[in-house]
């Protein structure tokens, strides 16, 4: 019974963002300029308005909680310019991330595949919000025309374009997928660590190259459920009542930042950071499981 008020209650909230974020959308697409921008500002406060109204439903239902720990938190700015990575789970992690950091940072947006611009109502709103689509090449594609995977990173450094200038915040799960014990076990003998997947540098080490010269820091978040594998049906029906969320904010001048954009992809250096980032976080999972 609480899982369907639950469920009640969110698409409430999505259905209550419809009156304000289409007839701002609509402005949006029909002016420019100083007019125009201030329609997105409208549009981002609806956006921010619903992520808080989420986290209000579940602590209000379960009394979920995010205990958040890192020094330099509080030094994040709503004008600033942020790369956000995190390891990945469960579809739990962005309602999480989003919460946990709404209002502290500008609205964060993730890349999205390019056919998800169709889903009625939460489509329309990640275009409103200017939300980045790609178009991705499955892999039966790429191994018949490698050459795909260079056009879809090109792709992307196009899209990174609108976020030069102003500010913004980018999340990027560098594992690709979320971990899951079928994942774990397929990759045992290529996976070096022990609760997450192999991350991947190449998008990152584009998206950094395109922003370099925005960019203010990274955010390398680190969520620690209390339940080995975790699912978003767990988190709403009130199963995952509190959870920790280590936050590490490292100056953009600390990331080893590919400054050309040819070698962007294949990036040596942004690999071994990554890894580096990967194998910190694997042992603090490590260490927070064999406290309890």
């Amino acid at each position: 019974m609480g899982l369907i008020i639950a469920y009640i209650l969110f698409l409430l909230n999505l259905l209550c963002i419809i009156p304000t974020m289409y007839p701002l959308y609509i402005w949006k697409l029909l002016t420019t300029g100083s007019v125009r921008r201030f329609g997105d500002r409208l549009l981002v406060k609806v956006g921010e308005a619903w992520i808080e109204n989420n986290y209000r439903i579940s602590r209000f239902l379960y009394g979920v909680q995010f205990e958040v720990i890192g020094e330099n938190f509080k030094n994040l700015k709503p004008n600033g310019s942020y790369m956000i990575i995190c390891n990945h789970q469960s579809w739990s992690d962005i309602y999480i991330i989003q919460s946990v950091l709404n209002r502290k940072i500008p609205l964060i947006r993730f890349f999205i595949k390019d056919s998800l611009k169709y889903v009625p109502v939460l489509g329309h709103a990640w275009l409103a919000l200017d939300f980045p689509f790609v178009k991705r090449s499955s892999r039966e594609q790429l191994k018949k025309n490698p050459e795909l995977a260079t056009k879809d990173l090109e792709n992307v450094k196009k899209v990174c374009e609108k976020f030069n200038g102003m500010p913004f915040s980018i999340l990027n799960f560098l594992e690709g997928h979320r971990r899951t014990p079928e994942r774990m076990q397929k990759l045992l003998k290529k996976n070096p660590y022990k609760h997450l997947l192999r991350p991947h540098s190449g998008g990152i080490s584009v998206v950094s190259t395109s922003l370099r010269n925005s960019l203010d820091a990274f955010i390398d978040l680190t969520i620690v459920y209390p339940t080995e594998n975790p699912s978003f049906l767990d988190l709403m029906s009130g199963k995952i009542r509190k959870l920790k969320v280590f936050v590490d904010v490292i100056p953009r001048e600390q990331v080893p930042i590919e400054e050309n954009e040819q070698f962007a992809p294949m990036s040596k250096k942004m690999k071994r950071w990554v890894d580096e980032r990967w194998s910190l976080k694997d042992a603090l999972i490590e260490k927070e499981i064999s406290s309890k």
